[in-house]
């Protein structure tokens, strides 16, 4: 296996928009020798870093995987355009962030199915890999494309390009995947033979060799084994930037438009305590701001009201937050110290979700119990309780909606707008938010149509000059998204072609709207003779047969259509977490080990795999925990400067990244930081002056205030433990906590400049060379640059930033200079700007883009007072 790591740092990293998407070497971020393992496996996520780092069902995958020393799995995210061309024009394959191998040296690359809109982008990162996009054309030696996921239940449309399917949660059957594949890679045998292999494990469907039996869902018995703690933590802000802890699996609310409600049952819970440890368990290991507890519905947390103010207790003291992603409105109002206890850190905003906006069309959908005036009463004590803003969430476009009820929606909202208007002392506020209703696979729901695109529009035009008129933020899903969304939701294998043909057209990351080619799709439609709307705008006849009848997701068909005959008749059904059974045909808990028995599963062997991977927390690690969060003074007692460097490929990390990075590594240490006061508490760290994304530091300078005085070497020595070797800390000193701040202090800058000469002519070398020919630069009254400021392009007199300019000669092919910046007034263009303005000057106009290829660190920062 060879490591493209070295062409991505010179050819990716300094060009692209946001670099830290393709660093990797996150803390907890497992790196193995593929010579030590049996089976190498790349966890693919179609999307970018930042929403597959926010998956937790990969990060579980990824742990459990490394957890087995035979077994190796590394990360890959999906490029953005900027970075995709760069690796096309570079010949540079798309490699895992791990070891930077590519995809293609893989045994498997399995694919998380989270969105229908991510197939294309699929196709694309195995062509940017080199691997055959048809199960048909990979040959031996070709990697396994695997996926599994949610959407993976109707797999038909995407059916040619996967080799294998896995159907449920894939805690256990991922590893008798791999399992397998060690076996078969060990005897030697041709590639049908795995396949094979696979098609006779439970949960998992071979496309190849279906031949009509139905494939039953796997599901997990317990959600323990699992380390919240030891999951990669990212350097980028990512979109669930947090420790989530599942803490429950499954919903029986019943939604009937809710695909996952019926997908993850049954319910499983984890105990109060269990919860606590977990998190507190996470925190210190991971160093993260915020908890959020993770399910389809919290409020059906048994434990809820017991676990959330015993948690937060211990969260305070380091200003966590906590957040309840999914809280239902009842929740809030039955126990309205849940909301309390959550806002005693940050206070920001929560989300409800009545869905539709009358009580008519809530008992359709299965909402029932969620009356306005429950809403009402929400929004009236978030106000009350200091709580910044509420987000409505409606779905437009369902079964059997009218007009009056988008006039309810707008109803609601007018009347919720004046409750939090009042209430609040700090001004309050109010967001509607809607999507457009899909039809999902296995849901009461299926055969139902969606609305025409039109139709759509014409609801979301309505909404938003209502909504305008009572001074409300209205947001809204594209209906092109939602419209495609439905055909691939509810489509069948012909539907191959069409995602074949949108891929070659251009179509990728369609779940970015500004990337989305509707017109090239359409395109791809009419070229393979295949109307859309036949699958999208159609309704169904609830004993048709439908594409997915061979996937059985644990609820039974006639379940479905008994749900579906209600919603029509408006009749709800009652929660069976709370009420009898509905006789869904998932075995519930209680009903497990016959089940297992009935369907061949040796219950001892299941449960011997559950308990061999338990993850425990040593009781010392509990109590260290508990001591160090005990509630502190506020008030900072120290204030401790400290020198770092920032090298190697960390130094494309930008200020915040950094920021981030230390905050957390300083969290992770157990270092009693002080925090600010105020709605959003930060800790007291700062720096002296912000470095430029791509240059390293080598000297750098922070100043960090402390509750608890320490000893600044023992700083060093704690901290350096929790970050990587391109990020530490070089030395600490206590100055006094009236001492002036570091950004006031600073007043030069010093800087190492190489250029590689490599390709260069001689002559060319020879001019870079000449320091005459650098003072002679510095001889003009003014140096103008170009430089963005504010999304302009500017031109800026540099030459009162520049203090001095030496030409240092070559060393190791390289050319280097050490050049000397203000940082006072009429400072702040980058050291590669200015050094690009003198190659261009130097070389009479032949410059060719050399900027990218200078090589900058910042060796010294001087302040006031300094020699």
């Amino acid at each position: 296996m060879r490591s493209f790591q070295q062409a991505i740092v010179n050819e990716i990293l300094p060009t692209v928009s946001k670099p830290s998407r393709y660093i990797g070497m996150e803390w907890n971020a497992v790196k193995k020798d593929p010579a030590a393992t049996s089976v190498k496996i790349a966890l693919a996520f179609p999307d970018t870093y930042e929403i597959g780092m926010s998956h937790v069902g990969l990060k579980i995958l990824y742990q459990i995987l490394n957890r087995r020393p035979e077994f190796m799995a590394e990360r890959v995210y999906a490029p953005w355009t900027d970075a995709e061309a760069l690796l096309r024009r570079g010949r540079i394959p798309l490699c895992t962030l791990e070891s930077g191998y590519s995809l293609a040296d893989f045994d498997l690359i399995g694919f998380t199915l989270q969105y229908e809109l991510s197939y294309t982008t699929i196709l694309n990162m195995l062509d940017l890999a080199g691997v055959p996009l048809g199960s048909a054309e990979r040959r031996e030696g070709d990697p396994f494309v695997i996926a599994g996921g949610s959407v993976g239940f109707n797999p038909e449309p995407i059916a040619e390009f996967i080799d294998l399917f896995v159907l449920g949660d894939g805690e256990e059957v991922v590893l008798e995947v791999c399992e397998a594949t060690a076996a078969w890679k060990a005897s030697g045998g041709r590639r049908d033979a795995l396949l094979e292999a696979w098609a006779r494990i439970p949960g998992c469907y071979v496309p190849a060799f279906h031949q009509g039996e139905t494939i039953r869902k796997r599901t997990a018995i317990h959600l323990d084994g699992i380390d919240y703690g030891a999951f990669p933590v990212p350097f980028m802000e990512i979109v669930h930037d947090r420790v989530s802890i599942e803490v429950m699996r499954g919903c029986t609310q019943g939604c009937r438009f809710c695909q996952a409600g019926y997908l993850y049952r049954p319910l499983r819970e984890r105990s109060s305590e269990e919860i606590q440890q977990l998190a507190m368990h996470a925190v210190r290991q991971t160093g993260y701001e915020e908890v959020s507890l993770a399910s389809l519905s919290i409020a059906d947390l048994t434990v809820l009201p017991d676990v959330v103010p015993a948690l937060m207790d211990r969260l305070l003291p380091e200003k966590i937050s906590l957040s309840l992603p999914s809280l239902r409105v009842e929740t809030l109002n039955r126990f309205p110290q849940v909301a309390e206890e959550i806002s005693r850190v940050r206070k920001t905003g929560f989300t409800i979700a009545p869905e539709a906006g009358s009580s008519r069309l809530r008992k359709v959908i299965n909402k029932e119990g969620f009356d306005e005036e429950q809403i009402f009463t929400a929004v009236r004590n978030a106000a009350k309780a200091g709580w910044e803003s509420v987000k409505f969430y409606f779905i437009i476009g369902l079964p059997t909606e009218t007009q009056e009820d988008l006039d309810d929606i707008v109803r609601i909202t007018r009347e919720s707008a004046r409750i939090a208007r009042a209430e609040s002392a700090r001004g309050f506020g109010l967001t509607v938010s809607t999507s457009s209703f899909v039809p999902k696979p296995h849901t009461p729901f299926q055969w139902c149509a969606q609305e025409p695109m039109e139709v759509l529009k014409d609801k979301q035009d309505f909404l938003r000059r209502r909504l305008r008129e009572l001074r409300v933020s209205y947001k809204w899903h594209n209906v092109q998204s939602s419209f495609l969304e439905a055909v691939f939701s509810l489509g069948d294998r012909s539907l191959g072609r069409v995602v074949r043909r949108g891929y070659e057209l251009g179509c990728r990351l369609d779940g970015w709207t500004e990337h989305l080619k509707f017109d090239r799709w359409m395109q791809a439609f009419d070229e393979t003779g295949i109307d859309p709307r036949a699958f999208a705008n159609r309704p169904r006849n609830v004993d048709e047969p439908l594409p997915w009848d061979h996937i059985d997701s644990g609820v039974n068909k006639a379940f479905l259509q008994r749900e579906y005959k209600k919603a029509m008749e408006v009749r709800g059904t009652p929660d069976c977490h709370t009420a009898a059974c509905t006789a869904c045909g998932e075995i519930c808990m209680p009903n497990w080990p016959t089940w297992a028995e009935e369907v061949g599963m040796e219950v001892s062997s299941v449960d011997r795999r559950a308990s061999s991977s338990h993850c425990e927390i040593p009781d010392s690690t509990l109590n260290a925990q508990r001591s160090t969060l005990r509630e502190p003074s506020e008030a900072p007692v120290q204030r401790i400067r400290f020198m770092f460097q920032k090298i190697g490929m960390l130094r494309f990390l930008s200020h915040l990244e950094l920021m981030r990075a230390l905050g957390r590594a300083l969290r992770r240490a157990g270092v009693a930081v002080a925090y600010s006061q105020g709605f959003n508490p930060q800790p007291k760290l700062s720096c002296a002056l912000a470095l430029p994304v791509g240059v390293e530091g080598r000297q750098e300078l922070a100043d960090i205030e402390l509750r608890a005085a320490m000893a600044p070497e023992e700083l060093v020595a704690q901290v350096n433990r929790c970050l990587a070797a391109e990020l530490q800390l070089l030395r600490a000193w206590e100055v006094p906590l009236t001492a002036p701040s570091l950004t006031t202090l600073v007043r030069e800058a010093a800087y190492r400049v190489s250029l590689p000469l490599n390709g260069c002519a001689q002559e060319i070398g020879e001019r870079l060379r000449a320091q005459a020919l650098c003072d002679e630069w510095l001889d003009r009254p003014s140096i103008l640059v170009s430089v963005e400021r504010k999304e302009k392009r500017i031109e800026v007199d540099a030459r009162p930033q520049i203090r001095e300019l030496v030409v240092l000669g070559e060393e190791e092919g390289a050319l280097r200079w050490d050049i000397r910046l203000s940082t006072g007034q009429g400072g702040g263009v980058r050291p590669h700007v200015i050094m690009a303005h003198l190659l261009k000057e130097t070389l009479n106009g032949r410059y060719d883009g050399w900027e990218t290829k200078l090589r900058v660190a910042r060796t010294a920062l001087i302040l006031d007072g300094d020699q």
